[in-house]
């Protein structure tokens, strides 16, 4: 098995986290703004989804290279390199899509 796989695994696994992350902190935000007017909901909504792409994007990257990093320069497992660059990538991009629902919640002008 070559240093790719691993960093291909780690990242999908990191993606399909966060994508279950994502949802669920959608469904909170749409419960967060059950007062608020439809025009600043939907606003809400898409300020926040960009974000948490973004952040997707970028923890998935910080998977892979982290992988790449444990696994070459530090010659460490290979189990352990996905699963400590998974739970760094995790934790990372949870944090940026939590940030988002705020970020997104007052940018439509929310209070």
């Amino acid at each position: 098995m070559s240093n790719k796989t691993p960093a291909v695994i780690a990242t999908v696994l990191t993606v399909v986290l966060l994508g279950i992350t994502a949802l669920v902190l959608t469904f909170t935000q749409m419960l967060l703004l059950n007062g608020a007017s439809e025009r600043q909901g939907m606003s809400a909504l898409g300020i926040s989804l960009v974000c948490q792409g973004t952040g997707l994007i970028l923890a998935a990257i910080l998977a892979w290279r982290l992988t790449g990093l444990f696994i070459a320069k530090l010659n460490w497992n290979k189990f352990l390199s996905v699963a400590l660059a998974v739970t760094a990538g995790t934790v990372a991009g949870g944090g940026l899509s939590f940030l988002a629902l705020i970020v997104g919640t007052i940018a439509a002008g929310i209070r």
